[in-house]
């Protein structure tokens, strides 16, 4: 493959995920398919043609990198969905841009080292001398 495509597989599961194909590998008599980052295609209403969310395909480790076998593929269609290839974009930028996965500014920042210092030598002074390290 090229360029990596955005598409969406049917596996014999009956799940549809849409992903990021990579490549494709033939090793040692399997042929796999290399995707990354899939989300889990669900239908919210029925009774509409496009009514649809996008989840996590797994629930650990869904992001990266994944192999699957060809067998397990019942089909692999292209998305020219601009409506799809836009939530599937903005799904992993607002992870991103979440204020879960941001470092706040305080993050790791307990006081200075000379409070510090003086706190960890009278700790280290009020240990009875057999608890002490013997090499420092």
């Amino acid at each position: 493959m090229e360029r990596p495509k955005i598409a969406a597989l049917k596996l014999i599961t009956g799940e549809e995920i849409v992903c990021t194909l990579l490549e494709l590998i033939f090793e040692s008599g399997y042929k796999v398919l290399v995707i990354r980052d899939p989300l889990k295609i669900q239908i919210r209403d029925k009774r509409k043609i496009e009514s649809y969310s996008l989840s996590k395909w797994l629930v650990i480790g869904n992001e990266g990198i994944h192999d699957i076998e060809i067998s397990r593929i019942i089909t692999v269609n292209q998305i020219d969905n601009d409506e799809l290839l836009n939530e599937y974009k903005s799904f992993f930028r607002k992870k991103l841009n979440s204020p879960k996965s941001r470092a706040s500014k305080k993050v790791g920042f307990i006081g200075n080292t000379k409070e510090y210092k003086k706190i960890f030598e009278r700790l280290y002074n009020d240990v009875d001398a057999y608890e002490r390290p013997k090499d420092l």
